[in-house]
């Protein structure tokens, strides 16, 4: 039987892997590991999820000239040079390295000459199996982090006598983080086990424990407050590896990952642009786990000797939203809650910074930082701006139109969205015209960090700040109190409009129109994600969308990036442009992806397509994960309380099929398309909620089976209980998920005839 879901997807290397940036990524939310290397040696880079050096001289934030109020003076004074100083010069200056993600080092198994390499990364197991020949013999390869243990499993059969395991330390791989004046590690070695133990700070160590003799090799890597603990968990966890042994491992690890990825699935008709859904969701569910913190830019595979780009922050101008965003179409909500949970640990954080730097109540949320909400440094033009934190709070609103949960709505979701909408109620200013307005901030990264990256009312923050008051109305009516909803009404109703073209496209700010084909289509969005504006709207609203887009497409894509298309698969998805999302997967996987699958934000083959190419191979991860949620949403969408199967596949795209897919409102979705044309939907609810599905059979008879449905006009409405299911479906159809699997896989997608 062919292999679906999944299990049809694997990268393949038939030749080694000499460099890091190619080789195969592995993790379990907490430890990842890299594996590449052509056997002399086989490399191991290892990453911990908490492994940070949060050490900060924070004393340029002390000074009285480091507020927004002088921010915004220096501004209006033109005295760029004074405001670059103060808000970010000072802070690079006193800062060089930390803060900054850490890895690990690298773990290395001499095996001897290469003779020849073929290994794959298989998606299903989350495991790298193969044949690497030597002189000495056919080694057979299976790699894994335990996707329950903290525990990276190495199999070499075979291996030369001489053959040993040994772990070179963070400082000799990337010599640049000796700055950082950690204590050198401490090593001890006996009974046939080698612990390695890191001090990182006064509450942080980390330690490794592994056995240097194969053919099973076992690396246990733990932290602790102490390096006594740390060491003492590392023994641990290896001896309870060593005891379950490498099968049983292995076993336990496949039925983890199984349980994974039955939890949703996609069929498409273009193998390349199905393993672009499963990779993604790969990548996330390797890099987070509820309870950890959060992955940043690289998520858990720091680049083997060289420091982390950018430190691995976490970008919240669009990084961290396009990272954890295939998390709630595909029902892995506890991924979402990786980040959710993080947002509110550091919501007191965010708090005290926002009274100190504006001296207002609510949550300004940073573009660029680290855990405990340590800022990072970053172009301040960018740091500062407003939208960061209506579109965090929109990842909360998600989270809580796909759950529909009360509970976590009044613990976590509430509290992170009022706080966002109390700073915006707080800092916004009236004007002469009657309306509230942003008075200095930024679309993100349009002009960099030159001065005339600075505005007031970018349409970025206006959409956010529109959408953050009614979400703050639609969280406070589901908990039954109104405690900011006549103020969240009162802002919604007076702020400031969005500013438009002479065409009557939306534009950065009033009087500054988009001029360049820049990477971050900040200024749409109105549109989506926020989706203030849409195509089901008024009249003036789908002239707007229209507009804008015509506008944007005129600048060409030359300054687009890889995370660009990621996005803008989606926002072509709710705007109803099937064939420019499927154009955005296109360019993403021919241009914007190495050989191993990772997204590197550059035209590695340097095309023309881009200005954005070159060998300085700087991976991030948020790209993989945004194009996987901007397929779901080809197939499926639930915004404004309808429910829209297949609502922007391309034309030659016959057949698919999805299973369990999620949307806002709780409801659970499946559905089969054969011939072009949809003829098997069933959706589920967890709680109660009416159903209104947009008819996706185009007006033909169906079938209604499981609970009594009814037309109004195109729209299908049933009511739903927890744990009801209505089935839709041409007359006779059955659902056979399998069989329509098959279908799929071997529909034919040329472009090439009339069908």
């Amino acid at each position: 039987m062919p292999k679906h879901g999944a299990g049809r997807h694997q990268v393949r290397h038939q030749k080694p892997p000499i460099k890091w940036h190619d080789g195969f990524p592995l993790g379990n939310g907490l430890v990842g590991a890299m594996l590449w290397g052509d056997g002399d040696p086989l490399c191991l880079t290892l990453d911990r999820a908490d492994l940070w050096d949060l050490r900060s001289d924070n004393t340029y934030q002390e000074l009285p000239t480091y507020s927004y109020s002088n921010l915004r003076r220096l501004v209006a004074e033109k005295r760029f040079s004074e405001a670059y100083e103060v808000f970010e010069a000072r802070q690079l200056r006193d800062n060089p390295v930390a803060p900054t993600k850490l890895s690990i080092g690298r773990a290395e198994v001499q095996m001897g000459p290469l003779q020849s390499y073929d290994c794959a990364l298989d998606l299903e197991t989350a495991s790298i199996q193969g044949v690497i020949a030597t002189p000495v013999a056919h080694h057979r390869l299976l790699a894994f982090v335990c996707r329950d243990r903290n525990v990276v499993c190495v199999h070499v059969s075979q291996p030369p006598p001489e053959a040993r395991m040994d772990l070179k330390p963070l400082t000799e791989t990337n010599p640049a983080l000796s700055a950082l004046g950690h204590p050198p590690p401490e090593r001890e070695e006996g009974d046939g086990l080698v612990v390695f133990c890191q001090n990182v700070s006064a509450e942080l160590s980390y330690a490794v424990a592994w056995n240097a003799i194969g053919p099973d090799y076992f690396l246990a890597v733990e932290t602790g407050d102490t390096p006594e603990q740390a060491r003492m968990r590392a023994r641990m966890a290896w001896q309870a590896a060593k005891e379950k042994g490498m099968n049983g491992l292995f076993e336990e690890h496949c039925l983890a990952w199984r349980e994974f990825w039955q939890t949703s699935a996609v069929h498409l008709p273009e193998e390349r642009m199905e393993f672009l859904w499963y990779f993604g969701l790969y990548l996330l569910g390797s890099a987070a786990r509820r309870g950890g913190l959060p992955p940043g830019l690289q998520g858990l595979w720091a680049m083997d000797g060289v420091l982390p780009p950018w430190r691995g922050e976490y970008a919240a101008d669009m990084n961290v939203q396009e990272t954890f965003w295939p998390a709630l179409a595909s029902g892995h909500f506890d991924l979402f809650d990786c980040w959710c949970d993080f947002l509110l640990r550091c919501l007191p954080r965010a708090q005290e910074f926002t009274r100190r730097f504006f001296g207002t109540e609510g949550s300004f949320w940073p573009c660029s930082f680290a855990p405990d909400l340590v800022l990072l440094p970053g172009w301040y033009t960018v740091v500062f701006a407003w939208s960061h934190s209506g579109w965090l709070a929109w990842m909360v609103w998600l989270r809580w139109r796909y759950t529909m949960d009360r509970e976590w709505l009044a613990t976590t979701g509430y509290p992170l969205v009022a706080s966002v909408f109390r700073f915006y109620h707080a800092n916004l200013e009236w004007g002469d015209d009657g309306r509230l307005h942003v008075p200095l901030s930024s679309s993100p990264e349009y002009h960099d960090n030159r001065p005339t990256a600075w505005s007031a009312d970018p349409n970025i923050d206006l959409a956010l700040i529109n959408r953050c008051c009614d979400w703050t109305v639609e969280m406070e009516l589901a908990l039954g109190i109104s405690e900011l909803t006549a103020a969240a009404a009162e802002v919604r109703r007076h702020l400031a409009p969005y500013a438009l073209t002479e065409s009557g496209a939306l534009a950065l700010w009033p009087g500054q129109a988009l001029d360049e084909p820049h990477r971050h289509p900040s200024h749409l969005m109105a549109i989506h994600p926020a989706m203030d504006l849409t195509i089901e709207g008024d009249e003036e609203a789908r002239r707007v969308i229209d507009a804008s887009l015509a506008q944007y497409f005129s600048l060409g894509q030359y300054d687009w990036a890889g995370h660009t298309y990621a996005q803008m698969a989606s926002f072509a998805a709710v705007t109803g442009r099937a064939e420019f999302a499927y154009d955005c997967l296109l360019h993403f996987a021919e241009y914007w992806l190495g050989p191993n699958g990772l997204h590197f934000n550059r035209d590695l083959r340097s095309t023309g397509v881009t200005r954005f190419c070159g060998d300085d191979r700087l991976f991030t991860m948020e790209a993989n994960c945004g194009i996987a949620a901007g397929i779901s949403d080809m197939l499926l969408q639930g915004w404004n309380d309808i429910v829209r199967v297949f609502p922007a596949v391309p034309a030659h795209w016959r057949d698919i099929a999805f299973r369990d897919l999620r949307t806002e409102g709780t409801f659970t979705v499946s559905a089969i398309r054969r011939a072009g044309r949809t003829v098997w939907v069933r959706v589920g609810a967890e709680v109660p909620r009416q159903l209104r599905l947009l008819d996706p059979f185009g007006g033909a008879e169906v079938e209604f089976r499981g609970l009594p449905a009814q037309r109004q006009g195109d729209l299908l409405v049933a009511d739903l209980g927890p744990g009801q299911e209505l089935v839709v479906c041409l007359p006779g159809e059955t659902g056979d998920m399998g069989a329509a699997a098959l279908a799929v896989s071997e529909s034919d997608t040329s472009r090439i005839g009339l069908r």
